[in-house]
């Protein structure tokens, strides 16, 4: 890098208190700014929101004042998208980064998807949604498929007790606690599937396969008592667990699947085997197996899905305007992060 590049952190929950811990002492990136969703955060030394020694700057919720910074790039990482933050900070010429996949595609509709767009070209900005799943493990999948000399078929699994990351308002959305019968369970997990849907054609168009349509099914595992979890309690005979996959299919088969099993806690029928982590496969010639999986105890999800958009940033910074995905950069990796 010729200098170093300034980055603004957008709000600091559990993901983006992870991401500002990866930016914090970087050699090429410089934190010089933070907007605050919640007010009781705004004036507080970002440093401390996240766990760590004060660091000199101040969350704030005052959009200019955070444009008039003119960073290179800002970590967005809402729990939901602001459109008009995100035209704001695209049209000025900042660059951003996400971990909200659905933005690189269509999950968010097609006006948003365009209104992005156009910003990104007024402003001469890109935009880039990552994380470990969708964005990572799909981009591994794809460096694994250069082994093969015939493929028939790609599998990624995220396979996770989520018991540990106390985010209830995300849980209940996705349909957990309900009660399998209700019609409501299946589309709430179809739609927090959005991501997933977006990632299946990148998939198809590196590989150079045609899909002609998207799929998708999900099983349930219900609670066999009522439990609490500290964060929110789910009720005996209701949905503790989901098992499903959103597949690229193309004349009745399936050639691309983007699985999950998410769980919380192991109290629960049918008890599905987790192997907290991911498993790829690639079916052909040859087989090809690879997992991402932890060295201890714990993969801990906020850092992996926050640094695949982190360590993206130069790349993003020095790549044409528009809504860039993970094969329109070069190789992400984790430059600068193996210090002495």
């Amino acid at each position: 890098m010729s200098r170093r590049l300034r980055v603004v952190q957008w709000t600091t929950g559990k993901t983006g208190r992870a991401a500002v811990r990866g930016m914090v002492g970087h050699p090429v990136l410089d934190l010089v700014g933070c907007y605050a969703h919640a007010p009781d955060k705004v004036g507080r030394d970002v440093g401390e929101l996240c766990g760590l020694d004060p660091i000199g700057v101040l969350a704030t919720d005052d959009v200019e004042a955070l444009v008039a910074l003119e960073p290179d790039c800002v970590s967005y990482m809402a729990y939901r998208p602001n459109f008009d933050h995100l035209e704001r900070i695209l049209e000025s010429g900042v660059n951003v980064v996400s971990t909200m996949y659905m933005m690189a595609g269509f999950g968010y509709g097609e006006e948003a998807t365009h209104r992005l767009r156009d910003a990104c070209l007024r402003g001469g900005s890109s935009l880039y949604a990552s994380g470990i799943y969708p964005g990572h493990a799909p981009n591994v999948a794809l460096a694994a498929s250069a082994m093969c000399s015939r493929i028939e078929r790609v599998s990624i699994l995220e396979s996770l007790d989520i018991a540990g990351y106390a985010n209830e308002q995300m849980f209940r959305a996705q349909g957990f606690d309900l009660p399998p019968e209700d019609p409501a369970a299946a589309v709430a997990c179809e739609a927090s599937c959005g991501s997933f849907k977006d990632q299946i054609p990148v998939l198809a168009r590196e590989l150079g396969v045609r899909i002609d349509r998207v799929g998708f099914r999900v099983e349930f595992a219900t609670a066999n008592e009522d439990t609490d979890f500290g964060f929110m309690t789910v009720r005996k005979g209701h949905i503790a667990g989901f098992k499903g996959t959103v597949s690229g299919d193309r004349d009745g088969r399936s050639l691309i699947e983007c699985s999950f099993v998410w769980k919380l806690g192991e109290d629960m029928t049918p008890n599905w085997p987790v192997t907290h982590g991911y498993i790829i496969e690639l079916d052909g010639d040859p087989g090809v197996r690879v997992r991402l999986e932890p060295q201890g105890d714990h993969l801990d999800g906020t850092v992996t899905t926050a640094l695949p958009a982190v360590n993206a940033i130069p790349q993003v910074c020095a790549a044409p305007p528009g809504i860039v995905n993970l094969t329109g950069l070069p190789f992400v990796r984790g430059a600068h992060q193996l210090r002495p």
